[in-house]
């Protein structure tokens, strides 16, 4: 089975718009740099490299982070809706030999490869799973066959969406609510519950870059600068 990952990214500067009343331009900046950041190590620690993960963006500074990675990216015209985008890297990724695909969303703070590894053991060669995000609603990826024809219907109450787009193509998806992949941040609710459970302490800030973020600051600055 080959296993192809696709991270979708609105963008380093222009994502997380709704933490605004909590975090200035560079914080939310810098924030997203930590979270794709973070996708990117997890998925490489679960499957070796990144040379079979695709990050999908119109932002020329999250592809350039990603290709600084090793890692496949597609340009997402301006414009473009998530769905047609992640179909456009469907296609790429079957294209190049993908029998399956993991669909992940890029605000997730808590994934790390032993979430991914235990989504991964749910495996069975027909049978979709499901990341049900943490209000049970909404959709925070994805493991399914390459080749099912689901047609992407991500937005608000796009779980049931996608069940039932799956129960017609008569595929019983499986689902995960593993915390781990179900916690994403949308809010400033969400932020200060993350931080208030992170070792940072209520006191952090997204300012604060781990080393490897730092290391590719000057990829993000040289796009958005």
């Amino acid at each position: 089975m080959t296993s192809w990952t696709i991270v979708p990214i609105r963008g380093l500067a222009s994502g997380k718009t709704r933490l605004a009343p909590a975090l200035d331009a560079q914080g939310r900046l810098q924030l997203c740099t930590r979270l794709l950041l973070g996708t990117l190590d997890a998925v490489q620690a679960t499957f070796g490299s990144l040379e079979r993960c695709i990050v999908v963006s119109a932002d020329p500074a999250a592809r350039s982070l990603a290709q600084a990675r090793a890692a496949s990216t597609l340009c997402d015209p301006p414009g473009a809706s998530l769905d047609c985008a992640l179909a456009a890297a469907r296609e790429t990724a079957r294209s190049n030999g993908a029998t399956q695909l993991l669909l992940l969303s890029s605000d997730l703070p808590y994934i790390n490869s032993a979430a991914l590894r235990s989504l991964l053991a749910l495996r069975t060669p027909a049978v979709p799973v499901l990341l049900a995000d943490k209000c049970g609603t909404g959709t925070n990826g994805m493991l399914l066959p390459a080749g099912l024809p689901l047609r992407f219907a991500f937005g608000p109450g796009s779980l049931q969406r996608h069940r039932d787009a799956l129960a017609a193509l008569g595929a019983d998806a499986a689902s995960s609510d593993d915390p781990r992949l179900a916690f994403d941040i949308d809010t400033p609710a969400d932020l200060d519950a993350w931080l208030a459970r992170s070792s940072h302490g209520p006191g952090y800030t997204a300012s604060l870059l781990t080393r490897q973020q730092a290391a590719s600051r000057s990829v993000v600055s040289s796009h958005t600068g």
